[in-house]
């Protein structure tokens, strides 16, 4: 039996973490983020845009111990699939991710394996032009997402991944 319409529900993802001790120990930690994620795909990126309704306004916030932060930069880009190999097949996905303003993010045309994670996306600039209206909630979106640079993997780690997600019985070809 596949896993693949079952990898993102609470009971697959438990026993998948029963079984990471499976894992050789130097992909463990790749291990718990294979288990945490949606789809596993290899693909293209194309499409990079600025997501500037994910974005805080001014820029600047009040961070830990009050220092002054800067917001990241929100982008969607699409991502054309060649193989997956946790979740649903699909032709062509929709991404969000964030960076630093001024820090390199994947380009379009950037072949790799993506790991993808299920998020609430908040609107914070609808949110914010709000407050001074209205008590309502801070509108979001469920989409996928990059939550890291670790999530951006180099093509030729897919027999890792595969082993990876073969030892934790998640993906595509995997036995129950």
């Amino acid at each position: 039996m596949s896993l693949v319409g079952s990898a993102c529900g609470p009971a697959a993802r438990q026993a998948a973490r029963d079984r990471l001790p499976l894992v050789p120990q130097p992909d463990r930690l790749l291990g718990e983020n294979l288990i945490e994620a949606d789809r596993v795909v290899a693909g293209r990126l194309d499409d990079v845009e600025e997501a500037v309704e994910y974005e805080r306004l001014g820029g600047l916030f009040l961070g830990l111990f009050g220092n002054k932060t800067v917001a990241p930069l929100a982008y969607t880009a699409t991502i054309r699939v060649d193989s997956t190999l946790l979740g649903q097949p699909r032709g062509t996905l929709w991404v969000t991710f964030f960076a630093p303003r001024g820090a390199r993010t994947p380009a379009a045309g950037t072949s790799a394996i993506w790991v993808l994670h299920r998020r609430a996306l908040w609107r914070l600039q609808r949110c914010a032009e709000q407050q001074g209206f209205t008590s309502t909630a801070c509108p979001y979106d469920i989409g996928l997402a990059l939550d890291s640079d670790d999530d951006v993997r180099p093509v030729g780690e897919w027999p890792r991944l595969r082993a990876i997600l073969r030892a934790l019985r998640l993906g595509t070809d995997s036995i129950d």
